[in-house]
């Protein structure tokens, strides 16, 4: 276990390491897909990160070609070829896909990723849930706070509404989030039903 874990941190070292100033977590398909840390992993790049290639060797891709990193203080969905989309940190990791699509920030409020993470809706909104039948709360103004334990957070204050796959705002943003919830399952129904 020693002389294993002495190979990695020796592979991980050669090679360019001094271009990558920051530290990351990846998924390592040589521990089984387990979270291992890295000091010289990524640099930052106009619009994301870049992984070191020793790293992207050793990432754990599923079957849809995407491995979780963490970097620059984001948690990243990373492909093979290096791209990668920094996305919004859900239950400690990165953002799941629902629909298809995974949440992330964009200088301009929240946007949507597909699979091969091409930024493929982008919205002026502050936040953005997930995507379930075609439909995604979102609000503008609201910001988020973190509980007291300081492990979760929660989005409070704002106007809120429901938005479809082409941006589109399907129900009118108010200032009761609570009222916007019955209205989105019922749409959500309705959709289900055609």
């Amino acid at each position: 276990m020693l002389i294993a874990a002495l190979l990695t941190s020796l592979a991980l070292a050669s090679g360019n390491a001094a271009d990558y100033d920051l530290p990351c977590f990846y998924a390592d398909k040589l521990q089984g897909g387990s979270l291992e840390h890295v000091e010289h992993c990524a640099r930052a790049t106009q619009d994301s990160v870049a992984f070191r290639p020793a790293v992207l060797d050793r990432m754990d891709f599923s079957r849809d070609g995407l491995s979780p990193a963490t970097a620059n203080g984001s948690w990243h969905w990373v492909r093979p070829d290096g791209r990668a989309v920094a996305v919004v940190t859900y239950d400690n990791g990165a953002d799941d896909f629902e629909e298809g699509l995974t949440r992330g920030r964009w200088q301009g409020g929240m946007a949507y990723y597909d699979t091969q993470l091409k930024r493929v809706l982008a919205t002026p909104y502050d936040w953005a849930d997930r995507f379930s039948g075609g439909l995604a709360v979102v609000c503008k103004g609201c910001r988020t706070e973190r509980t007291p334990d300081g492990e979760h957070s929660f989005v409070v204050g704002g106007e809120w509404g429901a938005i479809d796959r082409q941006g589109r705002l399907v129900l009118p943003l108010r200032n009761d989030a609570a009222s916007l919830r019955g209205e989105v399952e019922a749409a959500r129904a309705a959709a289900a039903t055609r």
